[in-house]
């Protein structure tokens, strides 16, 4: 049974590299390869730290983000999504593709890596600073990736189409991590690499370890499981990308404005308490002696 299995991963290596081969782009973790410079006018590097953990500043002018200096007003929102799935599922193809207007070509298993973007609100016209934090999937960054977690908005539960394996790791490994370290945190559960579901070279791949792609519909029952959102995308052929961080740009500012509005409401609370007490400020904290009954 071992040695099946050995021979299946075998396999799928041998076509994951045949896809690189072909001088083809891959759906990948990291979109830079050592010493290649990429034009300033695509990204500019904002700190890095020995090159492991580093923040890029997007400087497109795609209309999505814009570089610190364009812009004339401050973020009306300061959001965080972070990113986790299996290593090599897609994850930094979906954050290049979407902050940087490209795909990667290169796979270099990513540590840690921050992405800052400043999309707009499309219902209110206001923009938003996005951080996205992408994670490591592999099992020897597993102590650090909690570090990514406190305070985050919204998080990205990914699996890729073409490994029914990474959509089962969703439960066995990514939703238990984040429920438990992120308990009330929106989730949306994100099929990538959606242009390999009907692709010969894959379904013939996988059939040789009698496996077929994920379909929709066992995604959204992952994610109905989860109590997720379900999105699919091509980050290689730009379908989907942008629907999914308008949906959770959506998500987090709604619910932002949900707290707002639940302050807002327990001031007004607290005020029409101070109001019965004789206007005493903070007297709606105050608790009411309970009076003692004289007994004659």
């Amino acid at each position: 049974m071992r040695e099946k299995k050995s021979m299946s991963m075998a396999s799928s290596y041998s076509y994951r590299n045949s896809y690189y081969s072909n001088n083809q782009p891959l759906h990948d973790e990291k979109y830079y390869e050592s010493g290649r410079k990429t034009p300033s006018s695509t990204r500019r590097q904002q700190r890095s730290s020995d090159g492991t953990i580093s923040t890029m500043m997007s400087n497109s002018t795609s209309g999505r983000e814009s570089s610190a200096t364009a812009m004339t007003d401050a973020p009306a929102y300061s959001k965080k999504i972070v990113v986790v799935g299996d290593g090599g599922c897609g994850k930094t193809c979906l954050l290049i593709s979407y902050s940087q207007g490209y795909f990667p070509e290169k796979y270099v298993p990513t540590v840690f890596e921050n992405y800052i973007t400043y999309p707009t609100h499309r219902p209110s016209g206001k923009t938003v600073e996005l951080a996205l934090w992408d994670t490591a999937g592999q099992e020897e960054y597993d102590r650090l990736r909690p570090l990514s977690y406190p305070e985050t908005d919204l998080i990205f539960v990914c699996f890729a189409i073409d490994c029914p394996n990474s959509l089962d790791n969703v439960m066995d490994k990514w939703y238990p991590e984040v429920l438990h370290f992120c308990p009330y945190t929106p989730l949306i559960l994100v099929g990538l690499k959606s242009d390999l579901r009907y692709k010969k070279t894959c379904i013939d791949m996988l059939k040789t370890q009698g496996l077929t792609p994920v379909t929709r519909e066992q995604g959204m029952g992952v994610a109905q499981k989860m109590n997720a959102q379900y999105m699919e995308c091509s980050s290689k052929e730009m379908k989907g990308v942008d629907e999914i961080f308008e949906q959770a740009i959506t998500t987090v500012v709604s619910n932002d404005r949900r707290n707002l509005e639940a302050q807002a409401a327990q001031r007004q609370s607290s005020r029409r308490e101070s109001s019965h007490l004789g206007g005493i400020p903070g007297a709606a904290g105050i608790r009411k002696k309970k009076r003692k009954c004289n007994f004659l």
